[in-house]
């Protein structure tokens, strides 16, 4: 194995997704970048179901066929059953390209995409923890070194150009420097989950067999997911502000807390069957996992020579599956803003000023939708349909653009096959969305949405709600157009009535 180099052009800290695609990206334009990551690759970790969008962007970097071929499981969509009167599906299909999402183990599938920067030119190194950042002399505030150690106690110093954070959670920019982060209280939720194995019965044998769902749970306190992933087995968990789960949690283990969920569930129930409860992925002693899930964002997203993507950024909710979209997004805008600089097309104010624009722009995007949903989900309101609609059918119609991903490169699909997404659609999306944090809030648990609705006001006041699209989009244009190419023979999956 090689040693660290002394000095790099572009240091990418961690190798998830938003680290390894930036990576990528840097490579294939011939510049010199180096990803430390802290832990072993491949590495256990949660948020299994992917976006139809994040295809486009494994086309661009030419991954797309190769995550292809692992035989994840596809995804054609998803279930929503908000309310217990009626579920929604939404489908992630475009049928110019035959595209479809997935549902990963992200173990296999980060993996990949990080050994994939290194087919690229990336210069990688796992179990290589960054410990600390050294700054210019000069500029307090521009990052030029990193501090680094790794499993074998080696130490060194890496001098660098550019900065990528894609640390995650560790936040290293963020977190132990700029301390910028944001939470929102109204999502400050925690997960608890499993994953079963067995006879599962939702879509198995039909045009929606892969398909994930969110089931609310019927005490108005959270949501619950099945999702099928490529190892054979199915991840069923629940998220749920930590208010409420302090309270599920008085007296009981981890288990007790886990079992007891699915009183407060119909759809899960009936699609896990008599599947059974496999053994902890990581070799941990109990079979159920619990993490945190607040949402955050970071105020300094970018600025001088450093740029932050993924969660060490970010994180809203797994509620419409946009982690690995939004690490996406953030990896591909770091990545061309800092190649912009050096090719010598923008300053490094402007440069870093499009990153901020883009990852707070599909934040926005997600975090609207998200927290609307919520509202729908913590009470009886009727918030995304008009009180004599039986159905969510009108909302998921405009707010798809969002929870597919494809607002933002983009692309849009329908049942007639493959259309440009326009400027109105999007803008139709964000001010119906905009519209439901309006009007009276009667229910008590809707005051934990106020903080949400002071995010809004926050973001919207740094951009307008009609936000254009033509950021990353324009560079997936040609990605969108090899797509469409390498597709022979394909006959479309119809639309599936929810």
């Amino acid at each position: 194995m090689s040693s660290v180099p002394e000095k790099t052009t572009v240091l990418v800290i961690g190798g998830g997704p938003a680290g390894s695609y930036s990576a990528s990206v840097l490579a294939r334009h011939g510049i010199d970048v180096t990803i430390l990551e802290g832990t072993k690759f491949p590495r256990y970790h949660i948020g299994e179901s992917l976006l139809e969008s994040t295809n486009y962007f494994l086309e661009y970097i030419g991954a797309r066929e190769k995550v292809l071929a692992h035989g994840f499981v596809k995804k054609p969509g998803a279930t929503f059953k908000l309310r217990r009167d009626f579920p929604r599906t939404t489908n992630f299909i475009d049928h110019s390209t035959g595209n479809h999402a997935l549902n990963v183990n992200r173990a296999e599938y980060d993996d990949i995409l990080f050994r994939h920067a290194e087919s690229q030119g990336a210069k990688i190194f796992d179990e290589h923890k960054v410990t600390g950042l050294v700054f210019s002399a000069e500029d307090s505030d521009r990052p030029v070194a990193a501090e680094w150690s790794n499993r074998s106690s080696d130490k060194g110093v890496i001098k660098f150009d550019y900065l990528i954070d894609a640390s995650g959670r560790y936040g290293v920019l963020s977190d132990k420097y700029h301390k910028d982060r944001k939470v929102t209280q109204s999502l400050k939720n925690l997960a608890i989950w499993g994953y079963w194995k067995g006879n599962y019965k939702y879509g198995q044998g039909t045009d929606r067999e892969g398909a994930p769902f969110i089931e609310g749970l019927h005490d108005h306190t959270g949501w619950a997911w099945f999702i099928p992933i490529n190892d054979d087995t199915v991840s069923i968990g629940a998220c749920i502000h930590e208010k409420y789960m302090k309270e599920k949690k008085a007296g009981k283990t981890q288990e007790e807390v886990y079992n007891a969920i699915f009183s407060q569930l119909d759809m899960v129930n009936d699609a896990k069957a008599d599947s059974v409860l496999v053994p902890n992925k990581e070799g941990g002693s109990s079979p159920v996992y619990m993490a945190s899930y607040f949402s955050y964002l970071a105020d300094n997203v970018g600025a001088k020579n450093y740029r932050l993507a993924g969660d060490a950024a970010a994180f809203i909710d797994p509620l419409f599956s946009n982690g690995v979209h939004i690490a996406f997004v953030g990896g591909l805008s770091a990545a061309l803003s800092i190649i912009s600089v050096i090719e010598g097309r923008a300053t490094e104010q402007a440069a870093a000023d499009f990153h901020s624009r883009e990852l707070k722009t599909v934040y926005m995007r997600f975090f609207v939708v998200v927290a609307a949903v919520y509202r729908q989900l913590r009470g009886e309101l009727d918030i995304l349909n008009d009180v004599n609609e039986t159905t969510f059918d009108r909302a998921f119609a405009l707010i798809r653009p969002v929870i597919q991903g494809t607002g933002d490169v983009g692309q849009d699909s329908t049942s007639s096959g493959n259309k440009e997404l326009t400027e109105s659609e999007l803008q139709a999306a964000m001010e119906f969305v905009f519209k439901l944090f309006g009007g009276k809030h009667s229910h008590a648990m809707d005051n934990l949405d106020v903080d949400a609705r002071d995010r809004l006001k926050a973001l919207g006041d740094q951009m307008p709600i009609n936000v254009q699209h033509d950021g990353v989009k324009a560079v997936l244009d040609e990605a969108r157009a090899v797509m469409k190419t390498k597709v022979r023979n394909y006959t479309p999956i119809l639309p599936v009535a929810a």
